[in-house]
């Protein structure tokens, strides 16, 4: 039996469909069956009502009187306002990295540029691989600047925006643009160019929803709530 590493099957059944629904391997508004969870893991109700329970408390599911439990649709309204806020944090923090960034710090993005260049060229490699290598680099500036209370609270935001990221990636068909746009942002903190690390860091971050938006509107319409703005990227 799997999850051996968890303290409980609660535990065990909680992480694995955590794990599912931001991966996108558990679509957005996709009915979850109790008797499926059950089969699934080998286990009894209990646990797996607990974990769906867990789930629901947190946002991540949510249960339709008469009808059952749904996985949580994406608010578009909130990606957008997760990138405006990604931006504004992470242009700060990348202008105090190029201040005082150190070759060792350097060398450790070049580091994970490299993977990501040898990564794309392995065949059947994944998106969620290469949101990982995506993940480890951005994760080095905040480190190198004592900034992770900041990051861990933007990883966290990993209800809406880590699987809108992970529907970048999966609908992504050129991966070496993004290591494109990773060289030229570590060229920027290279030379200390702190108005081309602003520039670098928006198109970076903003350019998957002008990507995507055609597959927003039409293609994964179903993954997104309606809301008040909707099919307006005022970006």
């Amino acid at each position: 039996m799997g999850g051996e590493q968890y303290k409980s099957r609660e535990e065990w059944v909680y992480e694995s469909l955590k794990g599912d629904i931001l991966d996108l391997r558990l679509k957005p508004g996709q009915l979850l069956k109790e008797t499926e969870i059950c089969e699934k893991f080998g286990v009894s109700r209990t646990p797996v009502r607990d974990a769906i329970r867990l789930l629901q408390e947190q946002g991540f599911v949510k249960n339709v009187p008469y009808q059952g439990v749904f996985v949580t649709l994406l608010s578009l309204n909130y990606i957008k306002q997760m990138i405006y806020m990604r931006v504004a944090v992470e242009t700060s923090v990348l202008r105090d990295f190029a201040k005082a960034a150190s070759e060792f710090a350097l060398e450790d993005i070049r580091y994970l540029i490299r993977k990501q260049e040898a990564l794309i060229k392995e065949p059947g490699f994944t998106p969620e691989q290469f949101y990982r290598l995506d993940a480890q680099m951005h994760a080095v500036w905040f480190e190198a600047t004592k900034r992770t209370v900041l990051w861990d609270m933007l990883q966290k935001q990993d209800l809406y925006y880590t699987r809108f990221r992970m529907l970048d990636f999966t609908t992504e068909t050129d991966f070496s643009r993004i290591i494109k746009e990773h060289k030229r942002l570590l060229n920027c903190i290279e030379q200390k160019d702190f108005k081309g690390i602003e520039e670098e860091l928006k198109e970076h971050l903003y350019y998957s929803m002008k990507r995507m938006r055609h597959q927003i509107d039409v293609e994964y319409r179903e993954y997104f709530e309606e809301e008040p703005d909707e099919g307006k990227f005022d970006i």
